[in-house]
């Protein structure tokens, strides 16, 4: 894989004084070494060098112009994308939007599989020109590239529901301290009213944590349960790993289960990825609370006038991920192996199973399925209904489809899926031999009870164990499958 580097990367990895030395720098470190372990290709833009080229500071511009002619320069770097600029605007030359853009013109060319950097106005304006996927952070490249080329097993995440009064003291709270005046005695607050609270623990650690309590929404009279997400945070060196993800899928289980109507919580503008997180599953931007945070809510059961004008996917992101509409959506079973079923749906394992095996995006809610069907239905919105092909037998979790492409091009199929994948990349070739149907979706569940192989022959789902993916086409299994998932019918 061919790996494009911001100079803000190398930087942390580059320092040029003691004091440059920050605390991403071990990370990077590990990141290069990764990538050279696994052969990857690195490159700098041109342009970046360039710009170094311009500082000011005559001793540190010398010695990094130096340590970055280690590395090879992109050969033949793509223009300025027509399609980027049509987007976000043409940008002023030599300026520093000027050199982000020709970084994302350069994967938007497919000139690169992937641009790694810490810049969030690229990773901004990759979302609007739809490269997010390809565009990682310095955490999610690490992630990205052991799971595709994995060298060491990922140890597993312990996910603990406690009561505040159960928590330690812990460096995440750091910057909560920093944010917040007064921080310590709300905590204490918090403990004292035992507020529900889950944490992701590795390494003796809190890599996650989450308080929430049943509040009131501001500004608004009685609309039914409102759950307040209180505190929501992961430590800066477990980035990447998908924990935010996993945090909020417990969030919107337990909102379900206690029957809440809506979720809020309020984010400081500086905090650009949370509030991209909350975006991404349905959140939206309602106003500014006193403390100048933005103030982000999500509704949980919709009328069907909200409904009314939505598409399926459209609904699972806004209302979901629980809520599915299968009105305008078809509905598939996807056979998946036990193997990949462990990676893909670990809540879906017997504890024991979580404990020996653990992949970072197993965590997540945004996944990626891999196939050698031959089958080109599945669209946007679509239902999948995943049957662990041996033990269970069953269906196991719900999906609803984001899209798909097909490919017998394993840097393409990896590239595609890179930041979603529980598929190494040699398992990717031997499926190559074949196109392979590459599915991006979004988890709505986890079933508790799955369904089993008895139930859905008599339902009409299948008649036999699914060998490949299949298509559900009888109505009165569709009515079915409604009435066991409350969805919109």
């Amino acid at each position: 894989m061919h790996f494009l580097l911001d100079t803000n990367v190398l930087i942390s990895a580059e320092p040029t004084r003691p004091g440059d030395v920050e605390a991403r720098t071990p990370a990077v470190i590990e990141l290069l070494r990764a990538l050279s372990e696994g052969h990857h290709r690195i490159s700098l833009h041109p342009a970046s060098i360039t710009e170094a080229s311009g500082d000011k500071d005559e001793e540190r511009r010398n010695i990094r112009l130096l340590l970055f002619g280690k590395y090879s320069q992109l050969a033949e770097p793509p223009a300025l994308s027509a399609r980027l600029t049509s987007v976000i605007g043409t940008p002023k030359p030599g300026t520093h939007n000027a050199v982000d853009l020709l970084l994302l013109s350069a994967v938007d060319a497919d000139a690169v599989d992937y641009l790694i950097t810490e810049d969030d106005g690229i990773h901004r304006r990759a979302r609007r020109c739809s490269l997010r996927d390809r565009v990682l952070t310095i955490s999610e490249a690490l992630a990205t590239v052991r799971a595709l080329f994995p060298t060491v097993p990922f140890p597993p995440p312990r996910v603990s529901a406690i009561l505040a009064h159960s928590l330690r003291e812990d460096p995440i709270f750091g910057s909560f301290r920093v944010d917040y005046e007064g921080f310590d005695e709300w905590l204490k607050k918090c403990k004292r009213e035992q507020r529900q609270t889950w944490v992701v623990e590795t390494d003796e650690r809190y890599a996650g944590v989450c308080i929430v309590n049943e509040d009131a929404f501001p500004s608004q009279g009685p609309v039914g349960k409102t759950l307040k997400i209180c505190t929501f945070k992961i430590a800066e060196s477990y980035r990447g790993f998908r924990y935010g993800e996993l945090l909020l899928k417990t969030v919107f289980a337990y909102a379900v289960q206690n029957r809440f109507v809506k979720i809020f919580v309020e984010v400081f503008p500086k905090h650009y990825s949370l509030l991209d997180l909350f975006a991404d599953f349905g959140f939206e931007d309602v106003g500014e609370s006193k403390k100048k945070e933005r103030v982000l809510l999500k509704s949980l059961q919709p009328s069907a006038a909200d409904v009314a004008d939505l598409s399926p996917i459209e609904v699972n992101i806004k209302y979901g991920p629980h809520a599915i509409r299968l009105a305008g959506a078809r509905v598939f079973v996807v056979p998946i192996q036990p193997r990949f079923h462990r990676l893909l749906f670990p809540e879906c394992e017997p504890q024991l199973a979580l404990q020996i095996e653990s992949h970072p995006f197993g965590n997540s809610i945004r996944k990626a399925y891999l196939s050698n069907s031959s089958l080109r239905k599945i669209k946007q919105g679509d239902v999948l209904l995943f049957y662990c092909s041996q033990t269970p037998q069953a269906i196991t979790a719900i999906g609803v489809a984001e899209d798909t492409a097909v490919s017998n091009d394993p840097h393409l199929i990896a590239r595609y899926v890179g930041k979603r994948t529980v598929y190494p990349f040699p398992e990717i070739e031997r499926m190559a031999a074949a196109p392979i149907l590459a599915i991006l979706f979004r988890l709505s569940r986890a079933l508790a009870d799955p369904w089993t192989l008895g139930e859905i022959s008599q339902a009409g789902i299948v008649r036999a164990p699914p060998q490949s993916i299949a298509e559900v086409r009888k109505q009165e299994a569709i009515k079915w499958i409604a009435n066991r998932l409350d969805a919109l019918y």
